[in-house]
């Protein structure tokens, strides 16, 4: 998402980021409520996660704010080419 952000409407790096994470967030609404209505999601284990993923996000906004765009980019590129090689391996 962020490299069509960034690559065809054109939006900063920052912005792309925090414009792609709204969007995770709606498509992650949508789905858990097909999860939980099939009776698939183990709340207790799913408040955890939640609750260290909210702490791990708002460091992590806080972090990439001061980051540079380009050091920004380097960064998620670097992320990207490992996870396509980790791909590759498994």
């Amino acid at each position: 998402m962020v490299p069509l952000l960034t690559g065809v409407r054109k939006l900063p790096q920052h912005l792309a980021h925090g414009t792609s994470l709204a969007i995770i967030a709606f498509v992650a609404t949508a789905a858990l409520a097909g999860y939980w209505l099939s009776g698939n999601v183990d709340w207790s284990l799913a408040i955890w996660i939640a609750t260290g993923s909210v702490f791990g996000a708002y460091l992590g906004a806080v972090t990439m704010a001061r980051i540079p765009a380009r050091s920004l980019r380097a960064i998620f590129g670097l992320f990207l080419l490992v996870v396509a090689i980790r791909m590759l391996i498994t």
